[in-house]
C-alpha cells in the first residue's frame, strides 16, 4: 500500500466517526420529540381496535391510555412505541420516523415501530385490512396502508411499560376490551425478552419498499471502517465504540435498551444482514427488497389478454391521419416528432405534426378509444399503479405551490384529471376549510374517495359531467390533464359552466417550445409518448380561454418548471433500449438474456445517471428563464 493509499484510507474510519456522533445527535432528537403516553381511567373508546404484532400483549391500563390519548390528541391510527426495546428496532424506528412533521405530512409513507398499532374501526373497514396475527413485516406494510387512510390523523408515541417481545406465539386482533390470554412466551409490561433480530431484514424491506438499498448503508459504512482499519486503527476502534453505545444514546432516557441487549447488539445489528447475504435470493425464505412482486396468476392472465391485443397488430389503435390541424384548421403540418411508448415500451410508433400557422403540436393519426385502452393500461393502474403512487407521493412541494394562489378561500374546489388524489390532499395544508372534489375517468379516483383525499368523487369525462356540476366550484384545476384530451377546447367550455361567478380556473400543461423536447427527443417527459394528445402553445391556451369566457389573470413559466428531465429520459432511454422480459406485452426468445441485457444496460445507465442529475442541475438556471421551462401554469377567471 502507497503512502497516499494509506492516508485516504485513513480518513474512512474518521469520516465514520464523525457521521456516527452527528447521526446519532440527530436520532436522538427524534426520539425526545416522541410524546409519552399518560395514564388513564377511561375505559377503551368503542371504535378502537389494537393490531399486536405476535408474542406483543397490552393489558387493560395501556389500552386505556392509548386510547384516551388517541381521542385527546384526535388520531385514528396510533403507532404504540414500547419503552424497551432491542438496540435494532429503536435504532430503525428513529432512521425511519421524523415524529415533529410526521402526522402534517400528509403524503408521508406510513412508519413506526411495528409493534402494537391503535387503530379506528372506521379507518380499518375503509383500509380492507384483516389482520388476525400479524408478524412485524406485515404491521410495517399494514402501517402505510393505514397512513394512507388517514393521512392527518396518524401519529406514534411512547407506552409505557409497553416492551417489545420475543418473535414468538400469537395475538389476535384485539378489540377495545380485552380479548383471549396472553400467548405462551409473550412479554407482560416491564422487561423486554432477548429479540435475535431475525426479522429485521424482512421488516425493513417491507416497511422500505421503493428504498431498499437503505438496510445497506450501515453495512458500507462498516465495510468502509474496516478498510481503513490498518491505516488509523485509532479510529477504528473509536467508530467501533461509537457504533456500539449509539443505542444508548439514541434512546435519550426515553426508550430502553437492556443491559444484555446493548452488549450483543453489534451481533444482533449485523448478523440479518449477514445472513441475507450468504442466503440465496431465489430462496423462498429469503425476504425480497423492493415493491411486492406481482401475482403470478394475475401476471398471466395479463401476458394471455396482452398477447390477444396484439395478435392484430397496433396499427388498429390508430385512426386515419389529419390534414389540417385540430386547433385552427390550417393545413401547413410538419413532422414534430416520431417516437415510441419510452414508459412501458409497449410496440408502435407515433407521429406528431406541429402547424405552420399557430404552432399547435398534436399527435396524428391520433388514438382510438381502444388505442387509449391499450396504451394506458398497467399505468395508472393494475401493474403500475404502485410505481406511479410513488412517483405522485413525491411532489409534495409541487402540489402546495399550485396551491398557494392568490384568490379568497374558495369553498369548493374540483381537480379535474385527479388521479389518486394526491393534489387535493396535500392541498388541504393550505386551504383547510375547503372542500376537495376529484373527478376523472379511472378507478383510481375511487380509491382517493375511500382514502378520504377528495371529499366528493366523479368518475367520468368533465364535458360528459358539466351538466350537473354546473356554477358548482370556485376553483377548477387542471394539472397536466389538458395535453390528455382528445377536444381540449371542449374541456375548456365544460370547465368554464362548473365555475361560479367569479370562479378560477388553474392550469398547467408542457410547454411545447421547451428546448428539453429538443434536447430530449421522444425520451422528453413533455411528450409522454403516446399519451399526450395535445401539446398547446401558451398563446393558444390564452386565446381559448378567452373564448370560452374566461380572464386570464397570469400565465407562468418559471415556477411551474418540474426538474427531472434528463434523468427521466435516460430512464426511458433504458426502457427502451432492454425493456423488461417481465412485462405481459414482452414477446422474447430468451428471457435470461433479456434480463442479463437489461442488468448491463441499468448499470450503464446507472453510471451515467449522476451525470444527468448534474446536468438537471445546472441548466436549471437557464431553463426557468423566459418562456424555457418544461411546463406553464394559467390562471383565469370566469367573466
Amino acid at each position: 500500500m502507497t503512502e497516499r493509499t494509506s492516508i485516504r484510507r485513513a480518513w474512512l474510519p474518521i469520516a465514520a466517526c464523525v457521521g456516527i456522533g452527528a447521526n446519532g445527535l440527530r436520532l436522538r432528537a427524534r426520539v425526545r420529540a416522541l410524546p409519552v403516553i399518560g395514564p388513564a381511567g377511561r375505559p377503551v373508546h368503542p371504535s378502537h381496535r389494537f393490531l399486536l404484532a405476535e408474542g406483543v400483549h397490552l393489558d387493560e391500563a395501556q389500552r386505556r391510555a392509548a386510547s384516551a390519548y388517541a381521542r385527546r390528541e384526535g388520531l385514528t391510527v396510533l403507532d404504540l412505541v414500547p419503552s424497551t426495546m432491542a438496540a435494532h428496532e429503536l435504532l430503525d424506528l428513529a432512521r425511519m420516523v421524523d415524529p415533529e412533521p410526521y402526522r402534517a405530512q400528509r403524503l408521508a409513507p406510513g412508519r413506526g415501530a411495528y409493534h402494537a398499532l391503535l387503530v379506528d374501526q372506521e379507518v380499518l373497514d375503509r383500509s380492507g385490512l384483516a389482520l388476525v396475527r400479524p408478524d412485524r413485516a406485515e404491521l410495517a406494510a399494514a402501517t402505510a396502508t393505514l397512513k394512507l387512510h388517514a393521512p392527518a390523523a396518524t401519529g406514534l408515541a411512547i407506552l409505557p411499560g409497553l416492551a417489545a417481545a420475543p418473535a414468538q406465539g400469537t395475538a389476535p386482533v384485539q378489540g377495545g376490551k380485552a380479548q383471549g390470554s396472553t400467548t405462551q412466551g409473550s412479554a407482560q409490561s416491564g422487561e423486554a425478552a432477548p429479540r435475535n433480530g431475525r426479522d429485521r431484514i424482512a421488516v425493513q424491506f417491507a416497511a422500505l419498499p421503493w428504498e431498499p438499498a437503505l438496510p445497506f448503508l450501515p453495512l458500507v459504512r462498516d465495510l468502509a471502517v474496516g478498510a481503513g482499519a490498518t491505516a488509523a486503527p485509532a479510529w477504528a476502534l473509536g467508530a467501533a465504540v461509537l457504533s456500539w453505545l449509539q443505542p444508548a444514546v439514541v434512546g435519550a432516557g426515553r426508550i430502553r435498551v437492556p443491559a444484555t441487549e446493548l452488549l450483543r447488539s453489534p451481533l444482533t445489528r449485523r448478523q440479518p444482514m449477514a445472513s441475507f447475504l450468504a442466503s440465496p435470493l431465489t430462496a423462498a425464505s429469503a425476504p425480497r427488497p423492493g415493491p411486492p412482486a406481482t401475482d403470478p396468476a394475475a401476471l398471466a392472465a395479463k401476458r394471455h389478454q396482452y398477447r390477444a391485443d396484439l395478435a392484430a397488430g397496433v396499427d388498429r389503435f390508430l385512426e386515419a391521419p389529419s390534414a389540417a390541424c385540430p386547433w385552427c384548421g390550417g393545413t401547413d403540418l410538419s413532422l414534430a416528432l416520431a417516437g415510441s411508448d419510452s414508459v412501458q415500451a409497449k410496440p408502435g410508433v407515433f407521429r406528431y405534426d406541429r402547424c405552420g400557422d399557430c404552432g399547435h403540436v398534436f399527435q396524428n393519426p391520433r388514438l382510438t378509444l381502444d388505442g387509449l385502452e391499450f396504451y394506458y393500461r398497467d399505468v395508472y393502474s393494475g401493474l403500475g399503479a404502485a410505481l406511479i403512487e410513488e412517483l405522485f407521493r413525491r411532489n409534495t412541494d409541487i402540489y402546495l405551490t399550485r396551491a398557494r394562489l392568490d384568490i379568497p378561500a374558495p369553498r369548493r374546489w374540483l381537480d379535474v384529471g385527479g388521479g389518486f388524489g394526491h393534489f387535493c390532499a396535500a392541498a388541504r395544508e393550505v386551504w383547510p376549510t375547503t372542500s376537495f372534489d376529484g373527478l376523472d375517468i379511472g378507478e383510481s379516483i375511487n380509491l382517493a374517495g375511500r382514502r378520504g383525499w377528495v371529499d366528493h368523487v366523479h368518475q367520468g369525462r368533465l364535458p360528459d359531467l358539466a351538466g350537473e356540476l354546473s356554477g358548482r366550484y370556485d376553483v377548477v384545476s387542471m394539472f397536466h390533464y389538458l395535453e390528455h384530451t382528445r377536444d381540449p377546447r371542449e374541456e375548456l367550455h365544460a370547465a368554464a359552466r362548473t365555475l361560479a361567478p367569479g370562479g378560477h380556473l388553474i392550469i398547467e400543461v408542457p410547454n411545447p417550445q421547451c428546448p428539453a423536447g429538443r434536447w430530449f427527443g421522444a425520451y422528453w417527459p413533455g411528450w409522454f409518448v403516446p399519451q399526450h394528445q395535445h401539446l398547446i402553445p401558451a398563446d393558444n391556451l390564452v386565446h381559448a380561454l378567452d373564448e370560452a369566457g374566461l380572464k386570464v389573470l397570469d400565465v407562468c413559466f418559471g415556477e411551474a418548471h418540474q426538474g427531472g428531465d434528463a434523468p427521466i429520459a435516460l430512464w426511458g432511454a433504458w426502457q427502451r433500449a432492454a425493456p423488461s422480459p417481465a412485462m405481459p406485452w414482452q414477446e422474447v426468445a430468451s428471457p435470461a438474456r433479456a434480463r442479463a441485457r437489461r442488468v448491463l444496460t441499468g448499470a450503464a445507465m446507472g453510471a451515467a445517471m449522476p451525470a444527468a442529475v448534474a446536468w438537471d442541475a445546472a441548466s436549471r438556471r437557464y431553463m426557468t428563464g423566459g418562456r424555457r421551462s418544461n411546463a406553464y401554469r394559467v390562471l383565469a377567471c370566469l367573466r
